[in-house]
């Protein structure tokens, strides 16, 4: 086999799941220019987005619409949807970290696309609580952690190990601030580099990376998958841009005289404790 061909047949299959995506984003817009979009009330509801507009997010319900059913069919619960989701997500920092990038690109955006069928199992068979809210949101975060220390590790002796730490930290800052306003009970769901933001940039950038490192080879020394380096740059200065953002709403918000949160003991304790008693009316 011929040096080329080795570079090459790794990203075969890559080539074959894009090439699925390209045509079906084609066919989506002529049905869309012929008969009009046909929105996902749900995703577009989850908030605004710069990056990812309505009709992409249609486009994205209408592709993996497939995969929704089979996964509908199969009677697996929503736990078990976010489990699988967290798991892949890990396997993709497993690749990045030795390397191989279209592999783990195309697990990570796996990850968040059964991400976004958790909920709406759980929605579709009746079975919301809030433990499942919360398991969901908490694996997330590792699923997010384990592709960016992959990426981290890959990169460690190179410039690009700063900008993966500092989108580490960028990634957590953003779901956090969100989870710190809505105990002030105020929403915090917009902002430039939201989590299905970071899948989607981060995941295509994995997955170009080494297309171009075969097209354009990295000589003199310079960091190969430099389409994975420069993306991390961008993901740390976008949800660092996020968080701070978010930070900034959420002081003059409460500022602006936002009711403070009760703690959690604090209602626990008043309800515990017996009413005091009434005064007696006494006619004189």
């Amino acid at each position: 086999m011929s040096p080329g061909m080795k570079a090459w047949l790794p990203l075969a299959p890559a080539a074959v799941v894009s090439l699925y995506w390209l045509l079906g984003l084609v066919v989506f817009s002529v049905k869309s220019a012929i008969w009009g979009v046909r929105h996902d009330r749900e995703l577009e509801a989850r908030g605004k987005s710069i990056l990812i507009g309505n009709f992409l997010k249609s486009f994205f319900s209408w592709i993996v619409r497939p995969l929704w059913r089979l996964v509908l069919a199969s009677g697996i619960s929503p736990n078990g949807i976010t489990l699988i989701a967290m798991l892949l997500g890990a396997v993709a920092g497993v690749s990045v970290a030795s390397g191989r990038f279209a592999l783990g690109g195309w697990l990570f955006l796996l990850s968040g696309i059964l991400d976004t069928f958790d909920g709406r199992l759980a929605r579709t068979r009746g079975r919301v609580t809030p433990a499942g809210a919360a398991f969901d949101s908490l694996l997330d975060r590792y699923a997010d952690g384990a592709m960016l220390i992959g990426l981290a590790y890959y990169f460690r002796m190179t410039w690009a190990l700063i900008p993966a730490l500092a989108a580490l930290f960028g990634t957590s800052m953003v779901p956090y601030v969100r989870a710190k306003a809505e105990s002030f009970g105020l929403t915090m769901k917009d902002g430039l580099m939201q989590r299905p933001e970071r899948v989607l940039t981060l995941g295509l950038a994995v997955i170009l990376s080494p297309w171009v490192d075969a097209v354009w080879p990295a000589t003199g020394g310079h960091t190969s998958q430099r389409v994975a380096a420069v993306s991390l740059v961008m993901l740390a200065i976008t949800s660092n841009m996020t968080a701070v953002g978010r930070i900034v709403r959420l002081l003059a918000a409460l500022r602006a005289g936002a009711p403070a949160p009760t703690p959690i003991a604090a209602v626990a304790a008043d309800k515990s404790r017996p009413a005091p008693a009434r005064p007696r009316l006494v006619r004189t």
